[in-house]
C-alpha cells in the first residue's frame, strides 16, 4: 500500500460547512473531500504556476475527507458490511447500533478484517455517534468531540423593510479535538507544494464566514500514519466521495456492495467570473464498500461547468470524485 500521510486540522475557531437546506444554514460535522479538493485548488494559483485545470483532471494525490480525532485517536465512517456474529439479529442491539456514525480505528482495522465484534452501547459517546473500543481507546460515555452551536441572524426584506429570524449552524471544537484526512501522493514532488497550500488554507479559512475568521486551523502533521496490510482483500472501503467511471460499472464494482449515494450540487465564485451554479451530481458516499476489480486507483473528476469567456470562465469546473479506498474483506458479507 502507498505511504499514507495524516494531516489534523486544529480549529481555532468555529466551523460552518454547508449541507443542504434553505439557505444552507445547517452543518455537516465532516468536510468533504471535493470540498477540501476546491478550497485547496482555488489558492494553489497563489503559490505556484501549474495548470490548475490539468491538476483538476490528473491528480497528482489523492485525499479523503476529513473526519474527527480526539487526541490520537482517529474516528472514521462506519463502513457498511455486517457487524456481530452469524445469527444474531438483536433488533434494540440493532438500532441503537444505527446511531453510530463513526468507528475508532481499531475497530475499524477489525471490521477490515472482517471479525465478528459484539456491539455494546457502553462504548459509544456523544449521543451513540462515536463507538471506541473500551480496552485501549481512552474515552468514556462523556466525552465529547464537538457541538453544534445555533447562531441566531436576522434577513432584511428588500421590499418592505420587514425582518426574519432564522438560526445559523456551527461547529465548536473540543480541547485536543478537531478534523483530519489522508493523503496518497502519485507524484511525490507535490507534496510540499501540498502542505504550503494547506497551510495557507489553514489561515484562510475553510467553509462558510471565513471572511469574518471562521473555519481557521492549524495544522499538524502525522508521519506514522499506516493502516494494516491485508492479504487478498476482496473488497475496498471507500473514505473520500466516489465518482466511478462508467467502464468500473461494467467490470462490475457494484457485484456484493453497500453504498448510500449522496447529491452534490452548489455555487462557484470564479476569478473574473459572477456566481455560477454547478452540475448537480450524484456520488457515493464515505464508508461504502465495493467489490475490487483490480484498479490502481478508482473514479474519476467530473466536469460540472463547461468554461465560457462570455460570462468571465475561463476554464471548465470539475468535482473531486476520486476513491480513496482502503483494501477490506468482503466474503464474510456475502
Amino acid at each position: 500500500m502507498e505511504e499514507i500521510i495524516a494531516y489534523k486540522l486544529n480549529f481555532c475557531s468555529p466551523l460552518h460547512v454547508g449541507a443542504h437546506g434553505v439557505g444552507y444554514e445547517k452543518t455537516d460535522e465532516i468536510i468533504h473531500s471535493d470540498t477540501l479538493f476546491s478550497a485547496l485548488m482555488t489558492l494553489w494559483n497563489n503559490f505556484y504556476d501549474d495548470k490548475v485545470e490539468s491538476l483538476c483532471q490528473n491528480p497528482p494525490f489523492l485525499i479523503s475527507s476529513a473526519f474527527p480525532y480526539k487526541s490520537a485517536i482517529y474516528f472514521f465512517p462506519r463502513p457498511m458490511v455486517k457487524i456481530g456474529k452469524e445469527g444474531e439479529d438483536d433488533y434494540k442491539t440493532g438500532k441503537k447500533l444505527k446511531k453510530v456514525k463513526y468507528v475508532s480505528k481499531n475497530i475499524l482495522e477489525a471490521l477490515r478484517k472482517g471479525d465478528s465484534l459484539d456491539f455494546d452501547d457502553n462504548d459509544t459517546f456523544q449521543n451513540h455517534k462515536f463507538w471506541i473500543e473500551r480496552t485501549s481507546d481512552k474515552l468514556n460515555k462523556s466525552s465529547r468531540i464537538f457541538s453544534v452551536r445555533e447562531v441566531p441572524r436576522v434577513t432584511i426584506d428588500r421590499a418592505t423593510s420587514s425582518s426574519e429570524i432564522f438560526y445559523f449552524s456551527e461547529i465548536i471544537f473540543e480541547r485536543d479535538s478537531g478534523l483530519f484526512f489522508l493523503a496518497r501522493f502519485k507524484n511525490k514532488e507535490f507534496r510540499s507544494k501540498f502542505e504550503a497550500v494547506l497551510r495557507l488554507l489553514g489561515d484562510e479559512g475553510i467553509g462558510g464566514d471565513k471572511r469574518i475568521g471562521k473555519g481557521v486551523f492549524s495544522l499538524h502533521i502525522d508521519e506514522g500514519f499506516s493502516f494494516s496490510t491485508l492479504q487478498d482483500a476482496d473488497g475496498f472501503m471507500n473514505l473520500s466521495l466516489y465518482y466511478p467511471k462508467e467502464d468500473e460499472f461494467d467490470n462490475g464494482i457494484l457485484k456484493g456492495a453497500s453504498y448510500n449515494l449522496v447529491s452534490r450540487k452548489g455555487w462557484i465564485h470564479a476569478s473574473g467570473a459572477m456566481s455560477l451554479k454547478r452540475k448537480q451530481i450524484r456520488m457515493f458516499s464515505e464508508g461504502s464498500v465495493f467489490t475490487c476489480i483490480g484498479e490502481e486507483n478508482y473514479g474519476v473528476n467530473p466536469c460540472v461547468l463547461e468554461k465560457d469567456a462570455t460570462i468571465g470562465l475561463q476554464h471548465n469546473i470539475y468535482r473531486y470524485g476520486m476513491a480513496f479506498h482502503l483494501p477490506i474483506a468482503m466474503e464474510n458479507e456475502k
